[in-house]
């Protein structure tokens, strides 16, 4: 709600031309929201349960009194943001189910708790070079179903001297901005990703600990609705890493995944020639992020204050709930998932996959994939030369 909003708070408000009542305790905050277009209302509805009124307000509030009982149990603060408009990103991720959607909060910040080093949301300002490379976009227009399209290019990344952690980083940067909009939210993401250009010594950007991050992302912890992924211009063995990952993702996510090799037209019949630049044989013109770039800098603030709030928590404070289950349980879960969705089709093999020591055997498939490859020069670094790639990061800065 804005500051000039003279409406008294136990009055009654429209929400998505639905009446709710606001209360002291819950001040709904829908100003995104207040010109969303009829058509993602109508898919909120029908594809996740946003029925708006009392019904979203009720769900509002019990995520947040989740998150209160949470502090007290704990006796300490899970360090999030409490403002309706955030904790709506979560509820849409999950159909409005409270339990799934406290459950990937608590994901959400666990993996910045435990590694800020590429989960960390990043002041723009201290991104501004890589986001300069041209190495990624929102493409500015939503393909037909209202879905956003995130590209990125390997080829723009130097291996010798962009380092692993800033382009994790960068890609968490484009998706805190993704999920600002609630088109974007409601709609979801896909995903384009251009492997042109790859080589060995990009294998540190291909490591089994950053695959297994970005699983844990995609599936459990980042309020997104990721609707598809397309690869162009995959390398020979990237099949035999993906076959080695596919155990640790649900079907619904491994039926999303689309390899089209150097194969445009195999593109397009998913995406468009109207949404993509003219490298992708599209209508667009050359690749150029400089709106998008620009638009991300422009809301330095933003950023900023999301990183605050996560500094906020303590260590330990996001072990999941489960009964008098063990810690060793616990850590499984979180970093594999739940097998519950809200469209999963996991059965008893699927849950056998996902066990401890299926997981480590798999990694290690991983990185024999990577050493018959010749990866092993390039996986290797020394603290000297990630030193070096630090001193080359602050200068391109």
């Amino acid at each position: 709600m804005s500051s000039n909003d003279s409406t008294p708070l136990n009055s009654p408000r429209k929400i998505f031309g639905k009446t709710a009542t606001l209360d002291n305790n819950a001040m709904l905050e829908y100003e995104m929201n207040k010109n969303l277009d009829g058509k993602y209302r109508e898919k909120a509805e029908k594809e996740l349960g946003e029925t708006g009124g009392e019904l979203t307000y009720t769900r509002i509030r019990q995520l947040r009194q989740q998150l209160n009982i949470y502090n007290e149990n704990h006796q300490r603060d899970l360090g999030c943001r409490r403002d309706d408009s955030f904790l709506l990103r979560f509820l849409r991720a999950k159909k409005f189910d409270v339990e799934k959607a406290f459950k990937m909060m608590q994901k959400y910040y666990k993996m910045k708790e435990e590694h800020p080093e590429i989960f960390k949301v990043s002041p723009p300002s201290e991104m501004k070079f890589m986001l300069e490379m041209q190495i990624q976009t929102m493409l500015p227009k939503k393909d037909e179903h209202g879905r956003q399209i995130y590209l990125f290019r390997v080829e723009r990344c130097d291996p010798y001297k962009i380092p692993v952690d800033y382009v994790f980083r960068s890609n968490v940067l484009a998706l805190e901005d993704a999920v600002r909009h609630p088109e974007t939210q409601i709609g979801g993401l896909v995903v384009l990703l251009d492997m042109a250009g790859l080589g060995f010594a990009h294998a540190r950007y291909l490591s089994p600990h950053l695959a297994r991050k970005t699983v844990e992302v995609v599936q459990e912890a980042f309020p997104l609705r990721f609707k598809a992924f397309h690869v162009l211009h995959e390398p020979f063995y990237f099949d035999a890493v993906l076959a080695v990952l596919k155990p640790f993702l649900k079907d619904k996510i491994r039926r999303r995944i689309h390899l089209h090799g150097n194969s445009l037209s195999s593109l397009h019949k998913y995406i468009s020639r109207d949404l993509l630049p003219a490298e992708y044989g599209g209508n667009l013109g050359p690749f150029d992020n400089t709106e998008w770039r620009q638009a991300i800098l422009d809301n330095e603030q933003y950023f900023i204050d999301l990183e605050t709030y996560s500094n906020r928590s303590e260590s330990g404070c996001f072990q999941l709930e489960h009964g008098d289950g063990d810690a060793e349980s616990d850590i499984d879960s979180l970093q594999f998932g739940d097998t519950e969705t809200e469209d999963s089709e996991f059965d008893e093999d699927d849950r056998r996959v996902l066990s401890p020591k299926r997981n480590a055997r798999s990694i290690q498939n991983i990185e024999e994939i990577f050493l018959k490859n010749g990866f092993d020069n390039g996986c290797a670094t020394s603290a000297g030369s990630d030193a070096k790639q630090e001193k080359e990061v602050e200068e391109l800065k």
